[in-house]
């Protein structure tokens, strides 16, 4: 018989993972709690508008293809990619602005204008990237840390690049205007983390986004989401939207099948969990699940960020697709 397997929360790595599933000839269920696909990259509407309610942009377009290509289709069937230049415009109250290009000689330009000696500096600083990148993503990337044994066998090679200091710690090395330094250690912002005290493994971005490019997907993410889903229903899997689930069942130390909110249950080979790690342990029927959900749920949990979304009718090629706004309050936009 075919073997089958489920997928809790339809975000982009439940979506990626049920395509590789399925183009693995497994039969693969993916179960949502909301009305609609996309997890963290959730999209609404109000008033005619389309809001992406999570991610703007996409920085490693490469790893995305490749779930079209592992059956052999193109991803630009369901999904049109489009380069953002610059990057970045970075802001400050005092009226600089910087425009993170993926141009060496407009870069140097422009950081010579805030700086003459961090020119240098900054090479330097793509270097230490290209060294963490490395490691930290091609090397380590795909590599499941499933002990304490298998994190110390990484440690050494992460501990070359001290990636145990901050990313904005890091960066000040390298360059010393302060507005350079704001403008090379926010990207940690993006994934929630605070560049005072996230890991310098996060400077890897600078090499992700410098070799692949930032790009936008045409229509908002909401259509990258889209398009996932088309890609993985064409190849046989199945979406199961607002039915949250209730339980996983479990026999000795494998999961064997889920139970949801309206009473449907299926066994399976495999189950995996995209959804938040509290919200999993809480779902999962087994001895240890409790005791980790209520270590978890002690912890002090903090935001990410806050989204503030507007909406505008016309054109304002004035504006870049993604603005940062620096001062006492960082704003995304």
């Amino acid at each position: 018989m075919k073997r089958k397997a489920a997928v809790i929360g339809s975000g982009f790595g439940g979506l990626a993972l049920a395509i590789r599933l399925q183009s693995a000839g497994i039969d693969t269920t993916v179960i949502e709690a909301r009305d609609k696909p996309g997890g963290r990259a959730y999209s609404w509407e109000k008033d005619g508008h389309v809001f992406d309610a999570g991610p703007t942009v996409i920085t490693d377009p490469a790893c995305l293809r490749e779930l079209w290509e592992l059956t052999g289709a193109d991803m630009a069937r369901d999904v049109s990619l489009v380069p953002v230049s610059p990057f970045y415009r970075l802001s400050w109250p005092d009226g600089t602005t910087f425009d993170y290009v993926n141009d060496d000689e407009e870069l140097g330009r422009q950081i010579a204008a805030l700086e003459p000696a961090d020119v240098a500096g900054y090479q330097r600083f793509l270097r230490y990237s290209e060294g963490v990148y490395a490691e930290g993503y091609e090397k380590l990337g795909a590599v499941p840390f499933l002990d304490f044994k298998s994190m110390l066998h990484a440690a050494p090679k992460l501990a070359r690049y001290q990636a145990w200091r901050s990313v904005y710690s890091i960066v000040s090395r390298f360059v010393r205007n302060e507005k350079l330094r704001q403008a090379l250690s926010f990207h940690s912002l993006l994934v929630g983390g605070n560049p005072m005290t996230a890991s310098a493994i996060y400077t890897l971005i600078h090499k992700l986004e410098r070799d692949g490019g930032v790009w936008f997907a045409k229509g908002g993410t909401n259509q990258l989401v889209s398009g996932m889903v088309k890609h993985l229903e064409r190849l046989g899997g199945s979406v199961r939207l607002g039915d949250p689930v209730a339980g996983i069942a479990t026999k000795e130390d494998r999961a064997t099948s889920v139970r949801t909110r309206s009473g449907w249950e299926e066994s399976f080979d495999a189950v995996a969990s995209n959804a938040d790690v509290v919200r999993t342990y809480d779902m999962l029927r087994h001895r240890s699940a409790k005791r980790s959900s209520a270590k978890l749920k002690r912890k002090r949990f903090s935001p990410s960020l806050f989204v503030v979304h507007f909406s505008t009718d016309g054109n304002w090629p004035e504006v870049s697709h993604h603005s940062i706004l620096f001062g006492p309050v960082m704003l995304s936009c």
